[in-house]
């Protein structure tokens, strides 16, 4: 992410020349309307065009949903169940081979690995599956499912939720790049009645530091925030500049996600504008 505020250059090699932007005039400009918006949105069309250019690359890619079990509950998710509800699953080796080849035949390039956090630790039948496979962690199993990918020829990125040093050692060698979304830096959001008070793997600190141990290891990472689950846009505004700070410390975030909260009927706050 790059953290500044532009002031163009000029003559055939113009490019943007970043300088620190300050808490306040980030405030500033996410608070922007009218012409002051306006203004705002054209200069970034012309930092954009300057430093980017106007060609959009992508990647194809297949979704692997690993596991949907999880043992957060945070109060917006629609993907996460209990190991007894209905809708449940955990895809066994064979299916992700099956998908991978399915995938390569089709012109795919990444799998993109998505799964609830460390299930293990509320799911005793599914912990067992796992000992069963000779898997000691769901983070174990994810990287025999990148073994899995690779060996069709996919280029794997996962998303496991937290992970710490010894989780990077095990999965830096089989993917081309991780994530996680930092989602908010705000405390409230984990108060009795906010949509992270069930999810103990959503706590502020936590999150971070699996950045910051991100970078340390050099993985190339995707992360980002959401926005309309009780934050603030202060809020927004400080998990950006945390985002901007491991990057300026280790370099490593490729990809920052801004994702909208949408209201669904079988979620808790099914009723949140």
């Amino acid at each position: 992410m790059a953290q500044g505020n532009p002031q163009m250059q000029t003559g055939a090699a113009a490019a943007p020349d970043w300088q620190p932007i300050s808490r306040q005039e980030a405030i500033r400009a996410l608070s922007a309307t009218g012409e002051e918006l306006e203004h705002l949105l054209k200069e970034s069309r012309t930092l954009r065009d300057a430093g980017k250019g106007r060609v959009v690359t992508y990647s194809p890619k297949a979704f692997f949903p690993v596991t949907n079990l999880c043992r957060d509950r945070c109060a917006y998710c629609t993907f996460r169940r209990d190991e007894d509800e209905a809708g449940a699953w955990t895809m066994q080796p064979e299916e992700i081979r099956s998908w991978s080849e399915r995938a390569e035949s089709l012109g795919c390039i990444e799998a993109l690995m998505c799964l609830g956090d460390r299930p293990e630790d509320n799911s005793p039948r599914y912990r067992e599956w796992l000992r069963s496979e000779g898997m000691a962690s769901t983070i174990e199993y994810v990287g025999k499912a990148c073994d899995i990918a690779l060996e069709q020829g996919l280029l794997p990125h996962s998303n496991p939720g937290l992970m710490g040093p010894e989780d990077y050692a095990l999965l830096k060698p089989r993917n081309v790049s991780l994530g996680m979304m930092l989602e908010s830096l705000s405390p409230k959001l984990r108060q009795k009645g906010e949509v992270h008070y069930y999810a103990p793997d959503k706590d502020p600190e936590k999150r971070l530091r699996v950045l910051e141990d991100a970078g340390e290891a050099q993985v190339p990472f995707t992360t980002g925030i959401l926005l309309g689950i009780g934050e603030s846009l202060e809020d927004r505004v400080d998990s950006l500049l945390a985002i901007a700070d491991t990057h300026n410390r280790h370099g490593h975030i490729q990809e920052i996600i801004i994702q909208n909260f949408r209201a669904k009927p079988e979620i808790p706050m099914a009723g949140a504008a």
